[in-house]
């Protein structure tokens, strides 16, 4: 019987309508699990870093962005950990398009998600070359309630952008042995330098392609046959192209930052031993269990050996390592170890905690790119243990209720666990709930509570915060907040005084005793004050606006316009400087016609 090349063409089209079918559905669950997302306003570090950061305002700041640290306009004196001009760069066009209307943002950040979930459906696809892996590999990832940090919350997307160039850097890395190897490893390259400048942690990528291809082995040569020099060298020789980009990098961020990076902790490596396993298990969990998630956790640094702390973490750890060893063979030998490196070797940054403070050693956005290895490993079970007859549309009836599933309870949970990120007051709330005894989410819920003027809601927060974190100036700086909405000058003053002294380097201090002392009629020493705040940070056109105030207090509208000046360089649309440097403008101006006029003949 002959051959049917019409036929084969015709059922090559109906297979690859149903990919593009099952992959549209992919995609149009993942936007929609996030739909409630786009009413939610800016949170947390969206403050500092989208509604009140100059440098986001136009565009001749950028090229600031590729020579100085992420928190510039915050501490620009302190060394930093975070080099990110890329990431910017995103919240620059951002701005550019949607001015400070959020919906326009989390639109952004829910499109960007559900780009790397595209990119995650073609990398498990070419990995595994099936498609229903693929395809489930794809909705788990989508869908996964641990994302909520970095689709729901806008400075989040610093993960999601970062992982869709990353992406699509190991993609063309993967083009490249197709054919037109140069060329394809060129445009990887240029890709990495890219993920590089959006997060420090694309710097683990030439590991990944090296593991992945020492997995796959070459097509030219099978590995039956190499020697393991061959192989090594075969293996290796991509890795070349990524070397040159690192070393660039690496040197731009030692000569930007002052260094690789700056330890915050002092723990030792005794300690970050010991807690390594409850940090590993904190992200098994939550992949695993998704509930009760949040934007803080109480995870601290174990001093010594405990059941609960260390071995018990430690012996899970073991459990799953010698489930993951048995299931191997079951699931495919090759396929499983991608999925293990995809997991493990991304994660690989976030495990170093000394450059985190203590009680910030884990956050569930860490889990961005390790979880495509995770979704991929039970999109390999699923199919496994599912498999049959195709009878919906080319998938196995077991397999497509495995899904509805996964979409129903996963997408519950994510749009439940996203839902705090609406605003400041549940995003504190929820993370003083999960993790009471972080300091961070006390304070910012007791500051929160004075934004809203609950002042007696605060009180006990913040005096507790005191109690348990004396050496936190955070807590200091907001009882002087909380005496100053009262109108007690005096007790606010001390508090004011303390936290300038906790904390040196904190502009706010010295402001908010600026404005104490012209409360009490010390106009010289609140001047004192809050040049001292320009001084500690001239990119904060706030500073700028407030001192040029108590320069016109004090009749010196000269040097106030020249701050009103400052602050509208920073910031043009400072309607309160604008309206400052009117009025001093008509202060001067019948004195410089005195003075022109004294000099007529």
């Amino acid at each position: 019987m002959g051959s049917n090349p019409s036929g084969r063409n015709e059922d090559s089209q109906v297979e690859s309508l149903r990919e593009q079918y099952y992959l549209g559905a992919v995609l149009l669950v993942t936007a929609f699990t996030y739909l409630g997302t786009l009413q939610f306003g800016f949170v947390y570090d969206d403050d500092p870093q989208i509604r009140n950061n100059s440098f986001i305002r136009a565009w001749h700041f950028v090229p600031q962005y590729f020579v100085s640290s992420v928190w510039k306009q915050l501490y620009p004196k302190m060394p930093g950990n975070y080099y990110r001009p890329m990431f910017f760069v995103w919240i620059r066009t951002n701005f550019a398009f949607f001015g400070l209307h959020p919906i326009g943002w989390h639109f952004a950040a829910v499109s960007l998600h559900v780009l790397v979930t595209y990119l995650v459906y073609i990398l498990a696809r070419k990995l595994t070359g099936r498609f229903t892996v693929a395809w489930l590999t794809a909705l788990i990832f989508g869908v996964h309630p641990i994302h909520h940090e970095v689709v729901a919350w806008l400075s989040g997307t610093t993960e999601s952008l970062f992982a869709a160039v990353f992406l699509a850097a190991f993609l063309a890395y993967l083009n490249s042995l197709e054919g037109s190897e140069t060329i394809w490893m060129a445009v990887s390259a240029l890709l990495y330098g890219l993920a590089l400048l959006c997060k420090e942690t694309a710097i683990v990528l030439p590991a990944l392609v090296f593991a992945c291809g020492w997995i796959a082995g070459s097509s030219h040569d099978p590995l039956k046959l190499s020697g393991f020099g061959k192989r090594f060298g075969r293996v290796l020789a991509p890795v070349g192209f990524y070397i040159p980009i690192a070393a660039v990098y690496l040197i731009a961020r030692t000569r930007i930052l002052s260094g690789l990076g700056h330890s915050i902790s002092n723990a030792s490596v005794s300690s970050w031993l010991l807690t390594l396993p409850s940090i590993l298990i904190f992200y098994a969990k939550h992949w695993f269990f998704p509930v009760q998630l949040a934007g803080f956790y109480d995870m601290y640094y174990q001093s010594y050996v405990s059941l609960r702390g260390v071995v018990l973490p430690a012996l899970v750890l073991v459990g799953l390592a010698f489930a993951i060893w048995m299931l191997r063979k079951p699931l495919g030998v090759r396929d499983t170890a991608y999925a293990l490196v995809w997991l493990v070797i991304p994660l690989l940054p976030a495990l170093d905690s000394f450059v985190f403070r203590n009680g910030e050693l884990v956050h569930d956005r860490y889990m961005y790119v390790p979880s495509i290895g995770a979704a991929l490993f039970v999109a390999l079970i699923i199919e496994k243990v599912l498999a049959g007859e195709p009878a919906f549309f080319g998938q196995p009836s077991r397999v497509i209720g495995a899904a509805v599933t996964l979409i129903v309870v996963l997408g519950f949970c994510t749009a439940w666990e996203s839902s705090y990120w609406e605003s400041n007051y549940s995003m504190y709330l929820r993370g003083h709930q999960i993790a009471p005894l972080n300091s961070t989410a006390l304070n910012n819920l007791a500051g929160q509570l004075l934004v809203q003027k609950e002042i007696d809601l605060a009180e006990p927060l913040l005096e507790a915060g005191t109690r348990e974190f004396p050496e936190d100036g955070r807590f200091v700086f907001n009882l002087g907040r909380l005496n100053y909405i009262r109108k007690q000058y005096a007790e606010s003053e001390k508090y004011a005084r303390e936290a300038a002294r906790l904390d040196p380097n904190s502009g706010d201090s010295y402001i908010l005793l600026g404005q104490i002392l012209l409360k009490e009629g010390k106009a010289q020493e609140a001047t004192e004050s809050i040049r001292r705040a320009v001084e500690l940070n001239p990119d904060d056109e706030t500073y700028h606006t407030s001192y040029g105030i108590v320069l016109k207090m004090n009749g010196d509208c000269a040097d106030a316009n020249n701050q009103f000046d400052e602050a509208l360089a920073l910031n043009p649309g400072d309607t309160i400087a604008q309206l400052q440097k009117v009025t001093c403008q008509a202060y001067l101006a019948p004195a410089n016609s005195s003075t022109s006029n004294s000099r007529q003949p």
